[in-house]
């Protein structure tokens, strides 16, 4: 336990789906076991609203926001961060994303931090493991070192090492079960082996994953540039990630763009030779991530299918009779 005193914590984390994300969470809790830990996981394009949302819980003395593998976009998420660190919060943030590490001096980020780590050498699970752990004391430090195993796999599929074979399933896992499901399974865990819920999980993510696929396949469209890019679009119903491997599999110079009709947002993923920064890509539409995986959120896109078939039958509906009554 960090300190004698309870204290809050507040750790507002990418998710609901996205393993780093979860584990970064999990890693601050892991820290302050004994402590009241609460986890907030926000999806992309939510990360202004949920900061902003956040209050005081401990009126100030005893108060801490982690902020881990997130960034935001609005100059008024910085102004109630600092109203939080004057009311007396200690506020920290970790991440790895280019559009937050490229951007570090920018106006949005112009708060007091107590701590701040941003860089892409790790995932930000693993930076916050790194960064807690030399805070740690020596009488602590064996219990959260058996939590880095599963650091590790987050760190290993996050960052597409891929030495780690089970990583892939694990992140099929949480992104199956849902984030704050997985987070108490992952919480209480001493050793990377799967409880039977999150088996249950990647067993049904597997099937899950397959439907998406079929999703895409049949509605992909393909779109040589002008510049030597080809660009696939489709849509998909979750695992953009796994869904888009498979789209850019065998192919060269290829950008993957897939609007999930689940989360509602849009995924860009890259053939392997391609060296297009989808994280600039993103951020021109307000979004963010790195260069070889990146998202952002269009609230028109959610409408296309509808005016799509609005456009394919109203005319043919028109030509009937009139409506008698």
């Amino acid at each position: 336990m960090p300190t004698a005193n309870r204290r809050v914590i507040q750790a507002v984390s990418h998710g609901p789906s996205c393993f780093d994300g979860v584990v970064a969470a999990a890693t601050v809790a892991r820290f302050y076991r004994g402590h009241r830990v609460i986890p907030i996981l926000a999806a992309n394009g939510e990360s202004d609203e949920k900061i902003q949302a956040l209050k005081l819980k401990a009126g100030g003395d005893g108060d801490e926001i982690w902020i881990t593998d997130l960034s935001w976009n609005s100059t008024e998420t910085a102004k109630h961060l600092g109203g939080l660190a004057r009311a007396g919060a200690d506020i920290y943030w970790i991440d790895h994303h280019r559009t937050a590490v490229s951007r570090a001096d920018a106006p949005e980020f112009k708060v007091p931090f107590r701590g701040k780590v941003l860089s892409e050498r790790f995932s930000a699970a693993r930076l916050t493991y790194n960064f807690l752990s030399r805070r740690l004391a020596a009488n602590n430090r064996k219990s959260f070192e058996r939590f880095f195993p599963l650091v590790e796999l987050a760190d290993d599929h996050d960052r597409w090492v891929q030495r780690l074979p089970a990583s892939a399933d694990w992140a099929l896992a949480v992104q199956t079960l849902g984030g704050k499901l997985a987070y108490k399974e992952i919480l209480r865990m001493d050793e990377p082996r799967m409880t039977p819920v999150l088996r249950t999980a990647m067993e049904q993510g597997r099937e899950a994953m397959a439907k998406s696929l079929k999703l895409a396949l049949s509605t992909m469209l393909e779109r040589p540039l002008a510049n030597g890019l080809k660009l696939r679009t489709a849509c998909c119903f979750g695992y953009s990630s796994e869904v888009a491997a498979e789209l850019y599999k065998d192919q060269t110079r290829t950008v993957i763009a897939l609007f999930d009709l689940r989360s509602q947002g849009v995924s860009l993923r890259r053939s392997a030779d391609c060296e297009v920064d989808l994280s600039e890509t993103a951020r021109s539409f307000g979004g963010g991530g790195h260069a070889a995986a990146s998202g952002f959120m269009r609230n028109d896109l959610a409408q296309s299918p509808a005016e799509k078939l609005a456009s394919i039958l109203g005319d043919r509906l028109e030509a009937l009779p009139p409506v008698q009554g």
